[in-house]
This record gives structure tokens, sequence and C-alpha cells, in this order.
């Protein structure tokens, strides 16, 4: 029971704001413009395709080491490696066969 007691306050320390978090001060219209303005140069199809692998981070790893260990693999030969490599169907886009535009 002593350690139920002894953890019960620092689960409440927890819901306060440390001094850091309530300094924080929200960006400016013009420092958020800065941030984001690089985005712009990007076409929308690249931007979209960045933001859904950022979803993905353990995929995107797995695909650049799959990319690094056959460089030297083309045609239809890339394609039977890749077929046996584990991928998911809803993040490669070369296999979309069922989805309508």
């Amino acid at each position: 029971m002593s350690a139920v007691l002894a953890v019960a306050p620092l689960a409440g320390a927890q819901d306060k704001p440390t001094q850091e978090q309530s300094a924080a001060k929200p960006f400016k219209p013009e420092e958020l413009e800065q941030i984001v303005a690089p985005i712009a140069l990007y076409p929308d199809g690249v931007v979209a395709q960045v933001l859904m692998a950022s979803t993905y981070p353990l995929e995107v790893i797995e695909a650049a080491r799959f990319a690094k260990s056959n460089a030297n693999l083309k045609g239809d030969a890339l394609n039977e490696a890749r077929e046996g490599a584990r991928t998911d169907d809803h993040i490669d886009g070369d296999r979309d066969e069922g989805v309508q535009s």
C-alpha cells in the first residue's frame, strides 16, 4: 500500500504544465510562413507522397534498405525481388491494380 501512496503524487505532477511548456509562445504568422514556404516549391504530388510516407517510417527504412541492396536489379528481376520482399500493398504505389482513379 505504501508503493501506491508513493506513486500517487507523481501521477498528479504530470497533469500540471511545466514552466517551459507554459512559457512557449505561438509562432507569429511571418515565422510560420518562413517555416512552410519551402514546401510550396514542390509539386503537390511529391508533398502528398512525403506526408504519407512520414506516417510509415519503418516501411520507408525497409524500402531504402531494399533499394540499396538491390541497386543492380532492373525490370523483371527487380519486380521478382520486390514480390519476394515483405511490403505492404497499401503503401506500394505500383500495386494499386484494384484502385480506380
